[in-house]
């Protein structure tokens, strides 16, 4: 029999490893406007904990793309109010962004969001900052659009399925939102205990499964 704590390291990475999350299909495609709510995706599929109230995301799937949506309560607008989106496509795991893994670091300035993917067990270069998007809101497989009031914001964000699916494991999921007032960070998953919800967004070994029809 192995002693208690080498048992536990060995246990550790299938004990961190969140359930499966079933993605559901619309009945009609969003229109991508960065506007959010119940009347175009239904219930919320996830909903956090925040600051500034609870925080209400959608991840659903029609035809051919993957939809995250979020709506974020706000009434202290600042550019650098967040919702970053991380994607595992080949649900490989690990405890460290691997390479393929995506992240989506989308600013309530949206100029201001940038676009990653991550290399060797890092998001990018230590002192080389990633190019914020500017007026660009689409890449070659996604879109992304934001919306804001003076109670909140909202962000929808599109991903063709084929590339948020690239292997026969399920894809990964995370999710993390930052709002300066009252200052702090919250995520989906919840992190560890005694750990910051930063970690999640570092450590794909946390991230939550999709299963998608």
């Amino acid at each position: 029999m192995p002693h208690p704590l080498v048992l536990a390291l060995l246990l550790a990475p299938l004990l961190s490893r969140a359930d499966t999350l079933d993605v559901p299909r619309l009945a009609a495609a969003p229109t991508l406007d960065g506007r959010a709510d119940e009347r175009e995706y239904g219930a919320p599929t996830i909903r956090i904990a925040a600051g500034a109230g609870e925080v209400r995301v959608w991840v659903a799937r029609h035809g051919d793309a993957l939809h995250i949506a979020a709506a974020l309560p706000d009434s202290t607008p600042y550019w650098g109010d967040d919702l970053v989106v991380s994607l595992d496509p080949d649900g490989s795991g690990g405890a460290a962004p691997g390479d393929g893994d995506r992240q989506w670091y989308l600013r309530r300035a949206l100029d201001s969001s940038t676009v990653v993917v991550a290399s060797g067990g890092r998001w990018f270069a230590a002192g080389r900052l990633p190019p914020m998007l500017g007026p660009a809101r689409a890449g070659d497989d996604w879109a992304v659009a934001s919306a804001s009031t003076a109670m909140g914001w909202s962000v929808e964000l599109r991903v063709r399925a084929g590339a948020a699916r690239t292997g026969a494991a399920l894809p990964r999921l995370a999710l993390r939102t930052y709002d300066d007032r009252p200052h702090g960070w919250w995520s989906w998953p919840p992190p560890p205990a005694g750990t910051a919800a930063v970690r999640v967004e570092r450590n794909p070994d946390l991230w939550v499964a999709l299963r998608m029809p």
